[in-house]
């Protein structure tokens, strides 16, 4: 009798601190689990934040390759990577919603991801389309630095002049005031009595500003075509309905 007392103490003395044991862990387990979904949330509002100004960051990049800030085109395309990299993790919602909100979020983020996607085209017509003018609009300007040792009359000389400043101008801003002005100075040098040989050389160079002079400039309109930003902005109310915020 006293052993199986002695016994049952024993027990008790050893399920008191596994009990404790076992409460402590899950305590800490749920912890864990709280703070894993907090630093989701927010994470998922941060990856949301940069979505919801991608567009705006895209456009500035086109911006600033278009007036010749920059010269290479790495800034635009990490900008758009970055859009990528953050609307996919978007498809990853954190828990706590019902599977119907959840299934609704994911829909939304797949729509927005799928936009993302679909800025590689746009982005590469702009690229490619600025590549040739940058290149037409330097091969103008070194068409034109040939002729200036020429034996020229001062009119002729001054057509030659105006071409120069006429592919500056649009080289800093391409719109439709300096593009006229381009082409008129163009049509002006071409009817100008030199070499063939040069007049064939710059109008390959009128041909292409002229091909590639809008698709360069609707680049920024077709990027906001795509609505980057108002797709990122439903997502976000849809994510906050869930969320319960």
């Amino acid at each position: 009798m006293k052993r199986l007392v002695f016994e049952s103490k024993q027990s008790r003395a050893w399920s008191l601190p596994a009990l404790l044991f076992t409460f402590l862990s899950t305590c800490l387990l749920a912890s864990q689990a709280s703070a894993e979904t907090d630093d989701h949330h927010q994470a998922y509002l941060d990856a949301l934040d940069t979505v919801t100004a991608a567009q705006t960051r895209i456009g500035g990049e086109m911006t600033r390759i278009s007036n010749g800030t920059v010269a290479h085109y790495d800034f635009l395309q990490h900008e758009h990577i970055e859009l990528l990299r953050h609307a996919s993790a978007l498809r990853h919602p954190p828990t706590g919603m019902s599977a119907s909100e959840r299934d609704s979020l994911i829909a939304h983020a797949d729509a927005l991801f799928i936009a993302a996607e679909s800025l590689e085209l746009v982005i590469a017509d702009y690229l490619r389309a600025e590549a040739q003018l940058s290149s037409a609009v330097s091969n103008t300007l070194d068409l034109l630095s040939t002729q200036s040792d020429q034996s020229l009359a001062k009119a002729d000389f001054n057509h030659l002049q105006n071409l120069a400043h006429a592919a500056k101008e649009f080289r800093r801003e391409n719109t439709s005031a300096t593009r006229e002005a381009l082409y008129t100075a163009f049509d002006r040098v071409a009817s100008l009595d030199t070499e063939q040989t040069w007049q064939s050389e710059l109008s390959v160079q009128r041909y292409l500003i002229r091909n590639n002079s809008i698709e360069a400039v609707s680049g920024p309109s077709k990027l906001v075509t795509v609505g980057i930003t108002p797709l990122a902005e439903e997502l976000r109310l849809t994510y906050i309905a869930a969320m319960g915020e």
